[in-house]
């Protein structure tokens, strides 16, 4: 049985603290906590955050009246949760979507939910370009997870923090937002841009420890050298000079964030979402911005609050990074550490405690960090300011512990900042051992961001298990698409998961010469399910195919326009992708009888995004018509509506694809036309048949 407090909004005021102690037959022992409210909110229940608290036993620091104990039947095992985050596992959940690693690309999230299944925007038409984001509803019976990395390489990271944030209140059950890397390191703005930090910068400031030693780059000269840029031989009262908040700023941004040119995406989004132009807005509003997020109330300050490391949705276990690595300080005999059964304690030797069960895992895992973020917040800056670059002198602060946890310098086995990938960055199986403990634990699949992967998600199937890389924020490095610096293009891909079977639809963008984007659609082959069994298999190495050679099924490239069903393959080194497209008989031969792959015409480099997805005409026979209605079917109820017709057409490919049949035709008599019998719907049957006579 599972037991779920509820408490409104008008019981309960801004700083009031809730407490439940003692114990019952049924219950057992209750956890001692304490919750303190933090904000009011215009929703059902008021959001609260916890921290561990000495409670007299029996009593309850705040009485209510009319609250309840609402008990719920539960199929398997008990949901676990905190009382802000929600549920983080959920052994019924049957219908999931996956979204990650969006890095402040606004157009790229509009362009999920355009495709998703189950996410629409509450408003008509094309949000691309809103000065805010709009609201978004989530279909009953689904669960939404995002995987991490908000913000910091395009000027739409507030939006992007604005439509989760939200989201996640109004559905606090069925979203589930992961802590990246990206949204981590936030968490330092609090300490190391004060005035104070900025009195106490000198020479012997040091920069980050987890940076290596060749490429540090110390604050001070950092800032020599923008005096130096701006006059020969700059004297020490002329570098600080430029010791401001902004230039500090700039600089972790580019040296130890990841994040070179934020400064001037922030400024971009603030000057588009205020209306005016970028140069009405001045380094301090920009600055200003950065602070306001991680103060009380701020964006990400409550994506931090309301996120998670990891949740467990039916039989699928998600992560930002990975569950296992080879970077880490502490790895086993064999040069490898398990992220996954690792719980940051300090309170036991090696700081390291070793959680057998995966259920029990994933809820200290997350009250670990859910109560390293509690104490960030209750004390947001530096106890001491770091004097040399160490793991020792930059702990001095709360919170320090999940800062690092979020670098490529933690000393506990992460799952944020983490990768599993070949030496050339090809796929690469789990250890037989890794993959037994998660099959033993009733888990059938892994999925997981941070490490960009092509132009759509890789799969890598294991036996009884499958893992699938979802970021693909590396789709087109040179697109320049939706803002100078874009290097996604239109690429987009949804994982959506539908009770035992895996999906994966989207499209990768356009060819280099400018032909039709590819769309993917496939099925992933799993124990539980039957599906393409091609998809990420690996062409097997021999002396006539080098590893670095071999090629893997990267997607399906479904029948459309008259053409035959393709396949995708990849070959990777390092973050080139080298794409060349095969018929399913030819991947079945070459890929049997170890024979070189040829090049054909198809194959090419970083893949740009431009061209349209439905190719030159909509008047092929066959599945282009099907996809095309599937894409005017909003709400996949079989028909199209007026409204539904409408919504579809605020993506420009949609739009050049029906113009070829309807040309110089308002949407109006677009949809009289297609509905013949003028019953306000249209039917695939009845798109068909108008469409074919075109």
């Amino acid at each position: 049985m599972a037991y779920r407090l509820e408490v409104t909004c008008d019981q309960t005021g801004v700083g009031d603290q809730l407490a439940i102690t003692g114990s019952t037959l049924e219950l057992g022992n209750w956890d001692t906590s304490q919750a303190i409210r933090l904000q009011t909110s215009e929703e059902t229940f008021p959001v609260w955050a916890r921290s561990p608290a000495e409670i007299w036993r029996g009593q309850l620091k705040r009485a209510f009246q009319n609250h309840r104990c609402a008990r719920e039947a539960s199929t398997g095992p008990t949901p676990m949760s905190s009382a802000v985050n929600g549920p983080w596992v959920v052994p019924d959940a049957k219908k999931v979507t996956y979204l990650t690693d969006v890095e402040g690309h606004w157009p790229y999230f509009c362009n999920f939910v355009e495709l998703s299944e189950c996410l629409s925007f509450a408003v008509e038409g094309d949000q691309r370009t809103a000065r805010k984001a709009p609201e978004l509803i989530l279909k009953d019976d689904w669960h939404f997870v995002f995987g991490g990395d908000t913000c910091d390489k395009g000027p739409g990271s507030l939006r992007c923090l604005q439509a989760l944030v939200s989201l996640k209140r109004r559905y606090p059950d069925r979203v589930h937002l992961l802590m990246g890397n990206r949204d981590i390191n936030k968490m330092r703005l609090t300490s190391e841009y004060t005035d104070q930090e900025l009195a106490l910068l000198s020479p012997e400031s040091p920069a980050a420890y987890w940076v290596p030693e060749d490429k540090r780059t110390k604050p001070w000269d950092y800032l020599f050298h923008l005096a130096e840029s701006a006059g020969a031989h700059p004297t020490e009262e002329e570098i600080r000079g430029f010791c401001t908040g902004a230039n500090l700023l700039r600089y972790h941004l580019k040296y130890d964030m990841g994040s070179d040119g934020e400064f001037e995406f922030r400024r971009q989004e603030l000057a588009h979402m205020a209306g005016c132009e970028e140069e009405d807005i001045g380094d301090e509003e920009v600055m200003q911005s950065y602070k306001e997020s991680v103060a009380e109330g701020g964006l990400m300050r409550e994506y931090l609050r309301l996120a998670e490391l990891t949740c467990l949705l039916g039989q699928t276990l998600f992560v930002h990074g990975q569950l296992i690595g080879n970077h880490f300080h502490h790895c086993g005999t064999d040069g490898v550490a398990w992220s996954v059964k690792c719980v940051p304690n300090d309170k036991v030797d090696g700081g390291v405690e070793i959680e057998e069960d995966l259920r029990r895992w994933v809820e200290k895992l997350n009250t670990w960090a859910h109560n390293d973020v509690a104490a960030w917040m209750a004390e947001p800056t530096w106890r001491a300011s770091p004097r040399d670059a160490t793991y020792e002198a930059w702990a001095r602060r709360a919170g320090a512990e999940l800062i690092a946890y979020g670098t490529p310098a933690s000393h506990v086995p992460s799952v944020v900042y983490c990768r599993w990938l070949e030496d050339n960055c090809m796929p690469k199986q789990y250890p037989p051992d890794l993959l037994g403990f998660l099959v033993s634990q009733g888990v059938s699949r892994v999925i997981v961001g941070h490490t960009p992967h092509g132009n759509c998600p890789t799969v890598i199937p294991h036996e009884g298990l499958t893992v699938i890389m979802g970021d693909t924020s590396y789709s087109n490095m040179k697109s320049d698409l939706a803002y100078p610096g874009d290097n996604r293009g239109d690429a987009v891909c949804e994982i959506a998961i539908f009770d035992d079977q895996c999906v994966v639809r989207g499209r990768t963008g356009a060819t280099a010469e400018g032909r039709p984007r590819q769309v993917v659609h496939y099925v992933v082959t799993e124990s539980s399910s039957a599906g393409d069994p091609h998809i990420g298999v690996i062409q097997p190495p021999s002396a006539s195919v080098p590893l670095d050679a071999c090629f893997f099924v990267k997607a399906c490239l479904p029948a459309m326009e008259g053409k035959d069903a393709r396949y995708l393959l990849c070959k990777v080194d390092g973050f080139t992708n080298t794409y060349q497209e095969e018929s399913p008989a030819e991947v079945l031969r070459v890929f049997g009888s170890q024979s070189v792959l040829k090049a054909n015409a198809t194959t090419r480099k970083r893949l740009t995004s431009h061209g349209e997805e439905f190719g030159a005409s909509c008047s092929a026979e066959g599945d282009v018509l099907e996809h095309i209605f599937r894409r005017l079917d909003r709400d996949h109820d079989g028909v199209v509506t007026a409204h539904e017709l409408l919504t579809a057409c605020s993506d420009p490919e949609v739009r050049r694809a029906l113009q070829w049949t309807f040309p110089d035709t308002c949407l109006e008599d677009v949809f009289r036309e297609l509905d013949a019998n003028q019953d306000g719907i249209v039917t695939l049957h009845e798109f068909q048949s108008r469409v074919k006579r075109s």
